[in-house]
């Protein structure tokens, strides 16, 4: 009994302690443990990879989104340039075919506007007519000077002059500063040249002579004279420049083109501004006016003109646009000189005189 219950136990006990001594993984935690290791390092692996793969993926899709920008933007500019260079050879070839189509080509044969054919021809006349214009502006102020500043003149010379028959009269002198064509033809702006002097300088002071100027009273008279020539030489430089602006300064070319122009756009006669074959810069901008606001046809000829003769009839009315502004400046600008000048005149008369006795009465007290 006692040898079997020995065999027993020695058959149930050494196969426990042979299956524990003899693998390797030890307890149930360590199981577990290892087990949760092995997890977590094959997540984290996994993860790793993804993020690679992904930041890969954003990177090329960047990389690519950025090549195609870079070649958009320069399909782009290669366009804009091109847009610039094919305009400005446009523009060169309109150019240069304006000079050699005429007029009725770009309007049309029946419409026969009037436009700006030998424009060209046109601007130089017009640079030619300013600096005969500022040489005859010249000329006067010039005349005008001398004959206010002779030495010796007496008043009685004056009205000699003012009496001579070959003076003009008083519709003459109006003739020749509101010609009715708005050109004054060469012996009108003689006439207008001594209506000038004869309405705003009549009775030109006497000049102070040297002996003279040795007195205080000579010196008096002297620095008020002064002051009045200098206010009589600003006012009149308006009358001059009004005489200027209707003389008749404009080239022989210009004058043609006017006439070829006003036959063009359906006129008879002479054209308006144009006096004996002459023009002047108010004739000019009057004819511009007519052969269009005056002009029966000239609405038609608008509705029939090509794209060409639009924008050339365009060109001309904003560059008409902007001298007639500038003249309008340059009018106010004298406007607002000669209003100027004329208050501090009566500023003077008025003001100035009150000021000088206040002044003596201030000295007078403290004698």
């Amino acid at each position: 009994m006692r040898k079997l219950f020995l065999i027993l136990c020695l058959l149930f006990l050494f196969p426990a302690k042979a299956w524990a001594a003899g693998c390797n993984c030890g307890t149930i935690t360590t199981i577990v443990t290892r087990a949760h290791m092995q997890t977590t390092q094959a997540i984290t692996a996994h993860t790793t990879a993804e993020a690679t793969a992904i930041r890969a993926e954003i990177l090329y899709a960047a990389q690519n989104i950025i090549g195609t920008i870079k070649t958009e933007s320069a399909t782009i500019v290669r366009a804009i340039v091109g847009l610039k260079e094919s305009n400005a050879a446009m523009i060169k070839g309109q150019a240069a075919a304006s000079e050699a189509i005429k007029t009725e080509d770009l309007y049309g044969k029946a419409s026969q506007p009037a436009g700006l054919c030998g424009k060209s021809s046109v601007g130089a006349g017009l640079q030619l007519s300013a600096r005969a214009g500022s040489q005859v502006h010249g000329t006067m102020r010039e005349r005008q000077r001398e004959y206010g500043n002779r030495d010796g003149a007496r008043p009685v010379e004056f009205l000699d002059r003012l009496l001579d028959p070959d003076h003009p009269d008083g519709k003459a002198m109006t003739d020749a500063l509101f010609p009715l064509e708005k050109t004054l033809t060469e012996d009108q702006v003689v006439m207008a040249h001594e209506a000038i002097k004869t309405l705003g300088n009549p009775r030109p002071l006497p000049v102070v002579t040297d002996a003279q100027m040795q007195t205080p009273a000579g010196q008096t008279y002297a620095a008020a004279r002064m002051i009045h020539d200098a206010r009589l030489s600003a006012v009149m430089e308006n009358l001059n420049n009004h005489v200027v602006y209707h003389a008749p300064t404009l080239p022989d070319e210009v004058a043609a083109w006017a006439q070829n122009q006003w036959s063009e756009a359906g006129g008879s006669g002479s054209p308006p501004g144009l006096v004996n074959g002459k023009l002047s810069e108010a004739g000019l901008f009057k004819l511009l006016s007519q052969m269009r606001l005056g002009n029966p046809n000239w609405f038609v000829q608008v509705t029939a003109a090509t794209e060409a003769g639009l924008l050339r009839e365009l060109v001309t009315m904003q560059a008409i646009q902007l001298e007639l502004t500038r003249k309008n400046n340059e009018l106010l600008d004298r406007l607002a000189f000669t209003a100027s000048l004329d208050f501090l005149t009566r500023m003077e008369g008025t003001d100035g005189r009150a000021m000088s006795d206040l002044y003596v009465r201030m000295v007078g007290t403290q004698q």
